[in-house]
């Protein structure tokens, strides 16, 4: 990933590039390429402190002033009420993503360096800069500004002894605010402790919140350094103390480095392109591969959630196209062990205090799809490995079948599932705005009853294998019910495709035309003949299909709303009718080309738009959704597992090139 000066050299195009570093572990670093914050999430050290679920912003930037010959001049940028200043930006002459950030000032003859990455596994960001030419000294003077906040939030107004601040050695301060506390050092220079609020910085991306964000943020001094050419300081920003020798900062830097021609080399994608490899780097800040953690995948940034559909969805294309079968088995085994403890329900996620969470119907469908996934790619799986995730396949399969009652699901006498009641908390479109749930869907919904039977064939095909023929008998003839129910109960003659849901007691569908219907025809199991599941890909094209994804309503539907914008009530409505979300092309691509083998030419035609995206936003990360009708802005997580995850996923399945 490279920008170059026609890429930053004005505000908007500036802050509309975002950069993101992590720790392996949900602690980030997240701002523009040019340091102006756009984001409460914004900030360079975030971390989630324990006992809380959601992360604060600690350290929120760093302004950076270089002063030679008597001149200033200021490196950092800010949005304010009435103006931006300073304006450091005209001095940013490239950008560079890989390993990590990397930006180049230039004023005149001198070039300073900036890199910023972060330790694996700790709550640190490390901010190096580097003097690469300068005719002879000048002064660098570094202010970190401190927020001490969660990052859905903001400071409201400034405020006397908010903060205090303490000094061990020369070089490094402690903070503490807010109920928080974190550090800063340098591996030179000399702090002058000149405390001072920065008030009315302006947050104008946030899409969460009905207003302009306005923020205050404060700084208990600057640390300054005289450098000559050659010269190198190191910030430290922690949650704790941390004392690096510059030999231990180079070895980390090195790491940080290394870790990214790892994650490419371990790829099952060749990568050919600077786009796929961008693609596989950043899947490494959605797993947390630490030997001693439980391997979450978290849902994207800044969410930095873990839940189970999330996690099923974005496995094939984040752990095993990426080459982290390991990852990928631990991850489902602690997923089975949790649904094992809930009598083999699985719930959407587990509370702090360990306590099940159930959200949607078809987190436990996804688990068997996830799980069929891994046997089928990594045949050398342990076989201890494959008897355990076989048996829980198995088992809550099974579950399905007797119904499960806190998810209020039953299956029906023609082998459909059927949600009982109308909680859009069931399934994945559950908006509500205001007391207005957004979809309201009822009975057998078309989605669920495609992965139910994707699930029966599934177990069927580990039953036969087990060689438990009397299992894989009923299990077959399970799903030949199911199948036929399927296509009797969904299939619309109106509208050559799927309903959405069908009420169960009247046998009505709904005639929205939506993309929940794709999974019919791009699971490895469909209940559609060839000629349906081709008719159901063709209208999901004609209707609903955008440059990054596909829609969640037909724009001529009257309910159809395609962008994200207005109060905070209409921006959640536009999400469900008519934004579209990545993760569904991923489905459909992989559905297109199921029935169109030879077109691997247009496969790639949907996937190139993304070559794109990928530096515009957060760089080389995929968003969550984005608006359905042009400009096609993007929205929600700036990296998103399940968009990621399906495009990888698509490239690792669906356009590998043939031997």
């Amino acid at each position: 990933m490279y920008l170059g000066k026609a890429d930053v050299n004005t505000y908007d195009k500036g802050a509309g590039r975002e950069f993101l570093v992590s720790n392996g572990r949900g602690g980030y670093g997240f701002s523009t390429v040019i340091g102006a914050n756009t984001r409460r999430e914004h900030g360079l050290l975030v971390v989630r402190p324990e006992n809380e679920r959601q992360h604060s912003v600690l350290v929120s930037k760093i302004e950076e002033t270089v002063f030679d010959s008597n001149k200033k001049y200021q490196l950092s940028t800010n949005r304010y009420r009435d103006l931006v200043y300073p304006d450091g930006y005209r001095y940013l002459q490239e950008y560079q993503g890989n390993p990590f950030p990397t930006m180049l000032f230039v004023i005149h003859s001198i070039l300073l360096k900036k890199s910023i990455f972060m330790p694996h596994g700790k709550e640190c960001t490390i901010v190096k800069y580097e003097l690469l030419a300068a005719p002879g000294k000048i002064r660098l003077d570094l202010r970190p500004l401190f927020a001490h906040r969660k990052n859905s939030e903001v400071c409201l107004d400034s405020g006397k002894n908010v903060f205090s601040v303490s000094s061990d050695d020369a070089h490094g301060i402690c903070v503490t605010g807010r109920g928080h506390s974190s550090c800063c050092a340098a591996t030179a220079g000399t702090w002058a402790l000149k405390p001072l609020w920065f008030e009315n910085l302006i947050y104008e991306q946030d899409d969460n919140s009905d207003g302009a964000c306005v923020d205050h943020l404060w700084s208990p001094g600057l640390i300054s350094n005289e450098m000559s050419e050659g010269d190198s300081v190191y910030m430290i920003l922690s949650e704790k103390a941390e004392k690096f020798t510059l030999k231990e900062l180079g070895e980390i830097e090195s790491e940080a480095a290394q870790r990214f021609e790892d994650i490419l080399e371990q790829a099952n994608i060749p990568a050919f392109s600077s786009a796929e490899q961008d693609m596989v780097a950043s899947s490494y800040h959605l797993v947390d591969d630490r030997p001693e953690s439980i391997a979450p995948i978290y849902t994207g940034y800044p969410s930095v959630d873990t839940k189970a559909s999330d996690t099923f969805i974005a496995l094939p294309g984040l752990l095993l196209a990426t080459g982290r079968e390991k990852t990928a088995a631990k991850t489902l085994k602690y997923w089975s062990g949790v649904a094992e403890s809930c009598g083999w329900a699985m719930p959407e996620k587990l509370s702090d205090d360990g306590e099940p969470e159930f959200g949607c119907i078809d987190c436990g469908l996804w688990f068997v799809y996830a799980v069929d996934k891994y046997l089928s790619h990594h045949a050398e799986a342990d076989p201890d490995d494959r008897k355990r995730l076989t048996k829980a396949l198995f088992a809550v399969t099974d579950k399905y079948i007797l119904g499960i009652e806190g998810l209020d699901v039953k299956c029906a006498d023609n082998m459909l599932l059927q949600m009982l009641g109308a909680d859009p908390a069931r399934y994945w479109m559950s908006a509500v705005a205001g007391e207005e749930v957004v979809v309201p869907r009822c009975g057998y919904l078309v989605e669920v009853n495609a992965l139910w039977y994707n699930a029966l064939k599934c177990a069927e095909k580990y039953a036969q294998a087990s060689g438990n023929a009397e299992s894989a008998e009923r299990y077959k003839n399970a799903a030949e019910k199911c199948g036929k129910s399927f296509c009797d109960t969904f299939w619309s003659c109106d509208m050559n495709g799927l309903y959405d849901y069908v009420d169960p007691e009247t046998f009505k569908g709904d005639g929205a035309i939506r993309p929940n219907q794709i999974l019919a025809a791009s699971l490895p199991f469909s209940p559609l003949s060839p000629e349906a599941a081709q008719s159901v890909v063709r209208l999901c094209w004609n209707t609903l299909y955008t440059t990054y994804g596909l829609r969640t309503l037909d724009p001529r539907h009257d309910k159809f709303k395609g962008r994200s914008e207005g109060r905070l009530d209409q921006r959640l409505k536009a999400r469900f009718r008519g934004m579209a979300w990545p993760w569904l092309l991923g489905e459909f691509i992989t559905a297109y080309l199921k029935y169109n083998p030879t077109r691997k030419d247009l496969g790639w035609v949907f996937m190139r738009p993304f070559n794109s995206h990928l530096r515009h936003g957060c760089l080389c990360g995929v968003a969550q959704l984005f608006d359905g009708i042009m400009p096609y802005r993007p929205h929600g997580d700036v990296l998103s597992a399940c968009a990621l995850g399906e495009l990888l996923r698509v490239l690792h399945e669906n356009l590998e090139p043939d031997e």
